[in-house]
Formats: C-alpha cells, structure tokens, sequence
C-alpha cells in the first residue's frame, strides 16, 4: 500500500491565517481524490515508506514535529509561518485550496504563503534529546524494537532520520533538534540498528546489551493491552541476571518464579496483574542449584542436597595424600589425585557421586585409591559384571593388597540371585561399576542394588547415557533417593516433552555430583587416534543380492501392519546390514596381512558373530594367529593375556557388545570396524580399548563401508547423532521410527 499526501489549504472568511490540513488517499488508484483514507496514523505513513526503501518525507516529518499522533493532521499556524516549511510546501506537487466547509477542492499550483506577526525569528534554540525505545510485541521483544527521540517539552517522540524543521513545544514555541546529540546516541546502537526502518533488532534476547543501554541513558516502553505503552524499569539480581519490569518495584524471589516460568514454557517475557517482565529465559539456569530447586517447590530433603558443600581443609587434603603415598603401590596422574579428591569430598558432605571419566582414564585405580583413604575396619561393597570381577580382584591385589579383607565383589546376575545374603549387610562404601548395566530402573538388577544399605554410594561409568537423559537420572536417584522428587517434579510440569530444556536442567541439578574427563583434557602425552574410512565396491552379484534383500524389505514395509512397523524395520535394518558383511572378508584379511608385516596387532569388531566365526576360518587359512572374546567366552582374563603378551598372536576377534568395557588393550595399535552401529559412542568404546592409557603409538582405527548400501546411511546418521549434544557429548542408542525409515528408504 502506497499512501499520497495532499496539503489543503482552508481560507475559510474569517480565519486570519489558512488553516492547513494534510489529507492521505491510496496513490495511484484512481484519478479522484476522493476517498480520503481518514483512519491512518503517522505510524502507518512511516512504515509505508519504509516499506518502500524511503525516508521519511518532509510531510511526514512535519506531523511529527507537530505533535499529531493520527488524524486529522492540521499543522498549527505558528509551524506553517516559519521560512522551511514554507519552502517544503512550495514544493510539495499536491496542492489544493477550499474556500468554504462545503465547496470542493482546487487544485493550486502555487500555495499561499503567509507570515504570522509573532513567527518572526532569525533563530531557534535547540535542547538534548534522550533515546527511546518502544517494545511492540513481548512475545519477540528483542527484534523490531521501534528507535525514537524524546526531547523535553515535545508534543511527541520524533522518528530518528534527522530534519531541520522546527519543532513544537507544549508551550507553543518552536524548537530545533540537536543533529550531532542524535547521531551520537544512534552510534550507541551499534550494528543491531537498521537505519532503513528505525528499528533495533538483536539475534537473541540479549538482556545485557539493553542494560548497557539504560546505562547510556536510553528509557525503554512496552505495548500494554487496552493502555498506553508502559515503561520499563531496568533491574539486576544478585546473581548477575538483568531483566525489565512494568513494575519499579519487584520481589526478586516472585521475579525467580517468573523466570523459571518462562523458561519453562520457552517464554521470554511474563505478563501477570496488568504487569509485563523481560528477560533472557536462559538465565534461569544461572541461579544457583538450592533457588532453583527451591522456584521447582522440591521437598526440603531435595534442598538440602544443594545447600552449600562444605570444602576439605587443607589438613584433610594432605591426609589423603599421605595415604596413597603409605597405602597404594602406585603413583597417580595429576587428574587421577584430583579424581580421589573430588570423591573424598563427596563423601563429606554425604553425596552419593558418579565418577564418569571418559574409557580409558582409570576409574578403578581412582577408587582403589579413595577406600585405602578410609579406615580399616568397614566392609565395602564393589558390585560389577561378571566378566570385570577378575579385573577389580586383581587391580586390587596389585595395587592395594591390604584392601582384600575389607572388600567383598559381587556380579549383578549373582546379586539378583543371591540377594538375601546381601541386605542384612551394613556396607560403608558400595562401588557400582559399568552402571549402564542397570540403567533401567524397572529391572531386577536395578531394584537389587537399590536394596542394599551403606553409608555411600559411589556408580562408575564411562558412557553414563546410552537411550536417554532419563538414565542418569536413574543413577541418581539411586545414589541419593530423595532426589527422585525432583524427578518427578520436572515430569509433572511436563519438562521432559521440551528435550533441550530436560537436558539443560538435569545437567544442572546433576552436574555437582558427577565428575567427568575426557581424554583430550588430561592426556596430552596420549598418542593420536587416527579414524579412516574405507569404502568397500560391491561387485555385480553381490549388488544384485543386495538389491533383492532390499526390495523384499521395502515391500514388506509397505504392506505390514502399522503396530510392527518399528520391529519390521529394525529387521530389515539387520538384514541389509549383514547382506554387506561378505564383501568385506578378502579386504579385511588383506589389511591384517599388511599390518603383520609391520609388526602391527589388530582388534577387530563386529556386531554379527556369524561374520567373526567366519573370519576366524580365513584367518586360520592364512596363517594367521588370533584370540576370540564373545558374549558367551569365559574367562575373558585369558584371551586378553594372551593376545597382549604373546607377539605371534596378530589378532583379536571381539563381539561390539562383549568388547565394550573393562579390557585394556594396548598392545593393539590398529583397530577395524567390520560394521558401523548408529550411536557412535558405542564404537567410541571400541576404540577406547586400544587408545587408553599404556599406548605409546599412534591408533589407526579403519571403519569399512559398503558403497551405495544402508551403510553410508548409518555413517551420516552417526554425523548427525555426533551434532546432538547432552550432558556427555554421547548420543541415543535407539533409533526413532523416522530414522528407521530414512534408513531403509
């Protein structure tokens, strides 16, 4: 819509002075005047010209300098007299005069010009304008913020293109505008002002960068419903939150509740009792755990996990160093003391604790180290998958032998078994390791260990999320039980629907428990680890198979039954993904041939033990020696001494799932990826049991891919899950159905 301006000049019989009238009609829409269009306001005019890439025009301009706000649009005489605004009008093409209320309009070529008697002046005074800023919408208010100035005794705010004419004062004088104060509050704006349509817009609410406005001077309104814009007093809470209110005076505690409400419901505004609050919505999570926990109304248990954590003194630091230089039989890293540190002061203040330090990293010395830095007459409790038992027996015979007496170790399977020779037992410290174990609280593994009685509780895990965030707090909830009703209070506010906001906040109630390193922060010395991927061509029958497979997998999707869509894709998942595991064989065996020359050892994963076994026979065609670890080896202890002390074994043949954790390989500085699985922490573990501390080479890590198969699907699906970030930078293990589909597709 294109607005036209007409200026009609009244000579009505007894006015002195014509009185000038500034009409609008739609330009160009008819060779009539009429009809005029008596609803617009100045704001309709200045967007119409922003709207078309224009300034303001002069007209434009000498509304607002004459106060009016919306229609009629009749400029006082004393405006009218003075010398500039004779000349814009004596420039304006449409021109008209009407010399009684009823005759129609004549268009003049040459409008009159006139000078009223007290309009003489040779000059004006000018005054400091201050910068305004107007908040249409609260919903979005950090974008379209209208620019305007404010100058004292102003009828009204004037638009921030800079014009020389007068303006006029409620006291009936005429004023200047100070160009050079304009221009330098503009500057004050920054990159965020859009000079084309007046308007500041920032990418995100950034709340501090209005603050730093207020400071210079600048006064902030917002659009109230059925009233007059309001203003917005500027505030800033202890913790370093700022936010604006309606309200000068505000309770900063009902301020919290506001803010977690917002964010909550991904809201950065709130609007309650003719009120409106603006805020960053983020920062709700910058309060301390105890106000936010206290904003969640948790019980009073809950609160009291979160209030503040007494420190060690330096007398106690020292007496757990002392410790571990009389008690341990080895000496730790840096990051490991820091590590039995932390554990001690969990203790202290009576939290249950989870030491999720990446693979690799020594959870198990760590541990070791903290139980000989408690007294010697308590009994602990070290619970772990059967196959790491021998592990843990023989870590602690190594390098605590004094500890044996005090500990008892018991498998998770066994446990569930035998639980009523367990929970008449009062245990000082229970270590619950590889927990992704018993992540699923449903389980009878989870509800046995959840039984058992002790002063402390202390969960190990590399990979403390495999499905979801809800694991965690699975953990947690059984290291320290009245958390669960935090739990549930985020789920009765329905938080856990909005996953980054889930995500946020349990990583904020449950960070203060958990201690996580990741290789690349303590282990400069570690050697690089090095990923290729070798794409693998598969030859004409080969594809034709490949093909049949999937055609038959698609048809079958299509025609299934919609409640065993999810199983019948997973099933065709698996199909297409073992139809690619043959034509890998020959370049498998040509890899190891090539690293036995170099003297190299190889792991080698998969998740089809079918595709192992059959490797097991190519490999023992060609020479080559090798050890096996499957789910259903025992004495796991055995293959992993074998493979690392004897140098004619050139390789180790291990199931994903039964390799995951608990086995030191460093021997080993090649590793290949016969098949990929989608969550990329899962062959993270793979990895980890060559690329750990011990390993004094670089890694080689070889992932083979089918070309044009399902495979190069799951590669970017693991890109893809790599970009979605928890609490520990791992991804879901579970496909959704989307992905499911895009997959088979």
């Amino acid at each position: 819509m294109t607005y036209r301006l007409l200026c009609i000049y009244e000579t009505f019989e007894n006015d002195t002075i014509p009185q000038l009238r500034i009409e609008v009609n739609l330009d160009g829409k008819s060779s009539s005047l009429a009809p005029f269009q008596r609803k617009v306001t100045l704001s309709d005019l200045l967007a119409d010209a922003s709207t078309n890439g224009l300034h303001p025009s002069a007209l434009c301009q000498l509304i607002n300098h004459a106060g009016l706000i919306s229609q009629p649009f009749c400029i006082d005489s004393r405006l009218v007299c003075h010398p500039l605004v004779q000349r814009i009008l004596q420039d304006h093409p449409y021109s008209y005069v009407k010399a009684t209320p009823k005759s129609s309009l004549k268009r003049i070529t040459n409008p009159p010009s006139f000078i009223h008697p007290s309009s003489i002046v040779s000059s004006l005074a000018s005054s400091v304008p201050s910068g305004i800023l107007y908040i249409e919408n609260p919903a979005s208010w950090h974008r379209n913020i209208k620019v305007r100035f404010r100058y004292n005794d102003a009828l009204s705010d004037f638009y921030p293109t800079y014009s020389p004419l007068p303006y006029l004062t409620n006291l009936g004088s005429l004023m200047l505008r100070d160009k050079l104060a304009e221009t330098e509050l503009l500057a004050m704006l920054g990159e965020n002002y859009n000079p084309a349509t007046a308007s500041l817009s920032f990418k995100n609410t950034d709340t501090e960068y209005l603050a730093e406005l207020t400071k210079k001077g600048w006064t902030l309104y917002v659009s109230c419903p059925n009233k007059a814009a309001s203003r917005l007093y500027y505030h800033h809470e202890s913790s370093g939150i700022n936010w604006f209110s309606t309200d000068q005076d505000i309770n900063q505690s009902e301020f919290g509740h506001q803010l977690l409400d917002g964010y909550l419901h991904r809201r950065n505004y709130h609007e309650s009792d003719g009120h409106i609050i603006l805020f960053k919505k983020e920062d709700a999570t910058r309060s301390d755990d105890k106000t936010l926990v206290e904003q969640l109304d948790a019980s009073y248990d809950v609160r009291q996990l979160y209030a503040n954590s007494q420190p060690l003194t330096n007398a106690e630091i020292h007496a757990i160093k002392s410790s571990i230089t009389n008690k341990l039989h080895a000496t730790l890293r840096p990051y490991q003391l820091d590590g039995v540190i932390w554990l001690q002061q969990q203790r202290k203040n009576n939290h249950g604790c989870l030491l999720a330090d990446e693979m690799g990293l020594g959870k198990t010395i760590q541990i070791i180290a903290h139980l000989c830095c408690l007294g010697k007459n308590i009994h602990h409790l070290i619970i772990a998958p059967t196959s790491l038992i021998y592990n843990w027996k023989n870590e602690v015979s190594r390098f605590a032998p004094q500890l044996s007496q005090q500990l008892t170790f018991v498998s998770y399977d066994m446990l569930r078994i035998h639980l009523s020779d367990y929970l008449p037992e009062y245990y000082d410290t229970i270590i619950i390791d590889e927990a992704q174990v018993i992540k699923n609280r449903q389980t009878k593994k989870y509800q046995a260990v959840s039984q058992l009685h002790c002063k402390h509780k202390i969960i190990l895990t590399g990979t403390p999320i495999e499905n979801s965030i809800d694991e965690l707090w699975s953990h947690f909830i059984m290291l320290m039980p009245p958390i669960q009703t935090l739990y549930h209070r985020l789920h009765t506010l329905g938080i856990q629907a909005i996953p980054e906001v889930y995500v946020t906040l349990s990583s904020k109630f449950l960070k203060p428990f958990i201690l996580r390193r990741e290789k690349q922060m303590v282990l400069q010395e570690l050697p690089e680890r090095i990923e290729k991927t070798v794409y693998v061509e598969l030859n004409e029958t080969e594809r034709i198979k490949y093909k049949q497979v999937h055609t038959t997998i698609l048809q079958a999707f299509a025609t299934g039954v919609s409640g065993r869509i999810s199983s019948m894709a997973l099933e065709g998942l698996l199909r297409l993904r073992q139809a690619c595991i043959a034509p890998k064989y020959q370049t498998v065996i040509d890899y190891i041939e090539t690293f036995r020359t170099e003297g190299r050892k190889v792991l080698l994963f998969s998740q089809f033990v079918s595709a192992l076994h059959e490797l097991e026979s190519r490999l023992t065609s060609a020479g080559i020696r090798f050890v096996t670890l499957y789910g259903d080896t025992h004495n796991r202890d055995i293959p992993v001494r074998q493979f690392q002390s004897d140098p004619s074994i050139t390789v180790f043949l291990i199931s994903l799932k039964a390799g995951g954790f608990g086995l030191n390989l460093t021997s080993a500085d090649r590793v290949i990826l016969l098949d990929d699985w989608w969550n990329p922490a899962v062959e993270d573990q793979a990895m980890a049991r060559a690329h750990r501390i011990g390993q004094k080479n670089n890694v080689l890590v070889l992932r083979l891919v089918c070309k044009d198969t399902v495979e190069e699907k799951i590669l970017q699906l693991q890109d893809q899950k790599r970009q979605t970030v928890d609490l520990f930078n791992t991804t879901a293990d579970k496909l959704t159905i989307e992905e499911l589909k895009l997959l088979i597709s």
